[in-house]
C-alpha cells in the first residue's frame, strides 16, 4: 500500500465523495492507505504539503492562481467541488431575491478559511451590475463568529456553505435567497492541488487516487442524501441529521459532484474574477496551475454518470 495524505481547508459535507471513497474502499482498491487532516489554521496545509507530510492539499483554486509565479508553483489535477457551495441567507423569505436587494444592506462576509465566500459573491455582484460600494460588508470573520453574530441580530444577510444555510433555516433564524451554484454556475471551488513533481506518470498515486474520487462521484451521484446517513452521523453527529440529509440532496442537485475534470469555462470564469478583485495581475491560462491528465485518465477509467 501507497500511504497518500490529504490536508484539507475544512472537514464539510461538501466533501462527501472524499468519506465515501474512504467508506466503500476505493482507495484501497488502488493501493492506497489514505488519510486526511484539517488543520484549524487553513493555512497549515501549505506547510504539510512543503515539510512532505501531506501529497496534496483540497482547497481553494485561487490558492494555486495567487503563488504562480510568486515564489510557489502548485498544480491542481482534480476537483471535488465543481461549483461553489455557498449560499446567501436573509432574514425573512424572499422568494423573488436578486443580487441589487442587497443595495443599502448590511452583509456578513465570512473569510478567515479563506477568501472565496466574499471574492465570488463580489465578482457574481460586479457581473450584475452593481456597485459593490452601495453594499456594506462585515469581513474576515470566521464563519461560525458571523454566524452567531446573524443569530443575534447583526446584519441584513450572511454568506454562507448550504449546510450552515440550511442549520439556520432550520433553527427559524433565516432563509435561503440565493445559490451561488445555480447563479454563478460552473466554478472550480475545491480543488486537490499538489507539487509539480508529486503528480508523477500516468499509474502514480495521484492519478489513482484521481480514479477513487472519481468512482465515489459516481456513487453519489446515484444515490441521494438518506443512503448516506451512517456516515453523516459518524463525521457530523453534532448536527441534525434531516438538516444534513437535506443539504447533501442540495449540494448534489447543485451540480457540485459532476465529475473531477476541472471545467475550463468554469476556471476562466473564477480567473477573470480573481483579477477584478485584484488577487491575480491578469487571468491565467488553464495549463498554467492545472494538468488535466489525472482526471481525464479517470474519466476514461471508471466513467461519468452525470454528462458535461
Amino acid at each position: 500500500m501507497t500511504s497518500f495524505h490529504v490536508s484539507a481547508t475544512s472537514h464539510w459535507p461538501n466533501y462527501l465523495p472524499e468519506y465515501i471513497a474512504v467508506a466503500n474502499g476505493y482507495f484501497a482498491d488502488e493501493g492506497l492507505e489514505f488519510s486526511r487532516d484539517a488543520p484549524d489554521d487553513w493555512t497549515g496545509v501549505l506547510r504539510s504539503l512543503a515539510d512532505g507530510s501531506a501529497q496534496a492539499v483540497l482547497g481553494g483554486l485561487w490558492v494555486p492562481a495567487m503563488y504562480h509565479g510568486r515564489g510557489h508553483d502548485f498544480v491542481a489535477f482534480a476537483q471535488l467541488n465543481a461549483r461553489n457551495p455557498k449560499a446567501i441567507v436573509t432574514r425573512e423569505p424572499q422568494p423573488e431575491f436578486q443580487l441589487a436587494d442587497l443595495r443599502g444592506k448590511l452583509v456578513l462576509a465570512p473569510g478567515a478559511g479563506g477568501t472565496a465566500p466574499y471574492m465570488h459573491t463580489a465578482g457574481l455582484i460586479r457581473q450584475a451590475g452593481i456597485d459593490l460600494s452601495d453594499i456594506r460588508f462585515i469581513r474576515d470573520l470566521s464563519g461560525q463568529t458571523l454566524s452567531d453574530l446573524f443569530a443575534g441580530g447583526l446584519g441584513d444577510a450572511i454568506i454562507v456553505d448550504l449546510v450552515n444555510a440550511h442549520l439556520l433555516e432550520h433553527k427559524g433564524l433565516g432563509s435561503i435567497a440565493y445559490r451561488h451554484a445555480d447563479a454563478g454556475g460552473a466554478m472550480p471551488n475545491s480543488v486537490y492541488y499538489t507539487l509539480p513533481h508529486l503528480i508523477g506518470e500516468t499509474d502514480s498515486a495521484p492519478w489513482q487516487f484521481t480514479r477513487a474520487i472519481q468512482r465515489a462521484m459516481n456513487w453519489m451521484n446515484d444515490h441521494d442524501g438518506n443512503d448516506c446517513t451512517d456516515l453523516l452521523e459518524r463525521y457530523w453527529p453534532q448536527l441534525p441529521l434531516d438538516v444534513l440529509i437535506n443539504s447533501v440532496d442540495d449540494l448534489k442537485r447543485s451540480g457540485i459532484w459532476t465529475d473531477v475534470r476541472i471545467d475550463p469555462a468554469g476556471f476562466d470564469s473564477w480567473m477573470t474574477i480573481l483579477a477584478g478583485e485584484w488577487l491575480i495581475d491578469q487571468p491565467l491560462s488553464y495549463r498554467d496551475i492545472v494538468d488535466p491528465g489525472p482526471a481525464e485518465a479517470a474519466i476514461q477509467t471508471v466513467g461519468s454518470t452525470v454528462p458535461v
